[in-house]
């Protein structure tokens, strides 16, 4: 049913957009028509939004952070796909808006991931291309509300990347009561309860990819790496799925993180998880060749 009424809405709203457009109905029924599913719309809105909320101050109740509980209560009103991109839009706001008005040290159980990322390094080329661009939309464009559009796009996708980057600052690793917080800024997180934890290996591994998550089905293995490397590696009792940006991936028994202090995070994960210290391992070593 909750299913049914989360397609319901948007399908709804486009048989109303169809019906005034395509003049298939005469001009009186087509109003009434319209007036009735604009009110079915209304209630079922109201409803789902409703819903919303409630799931909102239940998840943060129960300890959730505001950009899990956010998209929690989005779901309610829109599937879980469309839920994540609408609540992608705040979380990269507000990611900005602490980075740059709100920053703080790490806290003792928390660990950042981000000193090696390329994304930093990109942002700075785009920062110092961006004048340049918007020049030659001047130069070239003729039509002054194709450059006005252009500038804003661009001006906006800026932001939108520093936002992205900003995310990656705000939002580290952290360790806490019941399990393992893990992210990539807003791009990706998973969560790894402290009894999963077998093993915790510190070893240097190449990644498939230079940034973000990549899911290896050949190796049962997840890669959240930075700057084309991870760090150290969970290995698992039992396999868990990680989120993207749109969707979880397949569960895998073994995680290669990234981490910008490798040899504490280490210690507190297998201190949490009852693991005895294993032998510090610094050798580099190669992710296995993927199927093409």
């Amino acid at each position: 049913m909750e299913r049914t009424l989360k397609w319901s809405l948007p399908l709804l709203v486009l048989v109303n957009v169809a019906l005034v457009w395509s003049g298939v109905l005469e001009a009186g029924t087509a109003i009434l028509v319209g007036a009735a599913i604009e009110l079915l719309v209304a209630l079922i809105a109201m409803r789902q939004v409703v819903i919303a909320i409630r799931r909102y101050r239940r998840d943060r109740a129960a300890g959730l952070d505001i950009e899990t509980a956010v998209e929690d209560g989005i779901a309610v009103i829109f599937p879980r796909t469309v839920a994540r991109l609408v609540a992608l839009e705040p979380r990269i706001w507000i990611a900005l808006f602490k980075w740059a008005f709100r920053r703080r040290p790490l806290a003792p159980d928390e660990f950042s991931y981000h000193k090696r990322s390329a994304l930093g390094a990109f942002l700075a080329l785009v920062l110092l291309t961006l004048p340049v661009e918007l020049l030659l939309y001047e130069i070239l464009i003729p039509w002054p509300i194709v450059r006005w559009i252009l500038l804003v796009v661009s001006v906006y996708a800026v932001f939108w990347m520093l936002g992205l980057y900003a995310s990656l600052r705000v939002l580290p690793y952290r360790l806490d009561a019941g399990g393992f917080k893990i992210r990539y800024g807003v791009l990706a997180d998973g969560f790894v309860p402290y009894n999963l934890i077998s093993a915790v290996e510190l070893q240097r591994r190449k990644s498939p990819d230079q940034e973000g998550l990549r899911v290896v089905a050949e190796q049962d293995a997840a890669y959240l790496a930075v700057g084309g490397r991870a760090d150290l590696t969970l290995h698992l009792r039992e396999p868990i799925a990680l989120h993207g940006l749109l969707r979880p991936h397949p569960p895998v028994r073994t995680l290669h993180l990234a981490s910008d202090k490798p040899d504490q995070l280490a210690v507190e994960l297998r201190t949490r998880s009852s693991i005895e210290t294993a032998p510090h391992n610094t050798a580099p070593a190669l992710a296995l060749p993927l199927a093409m």
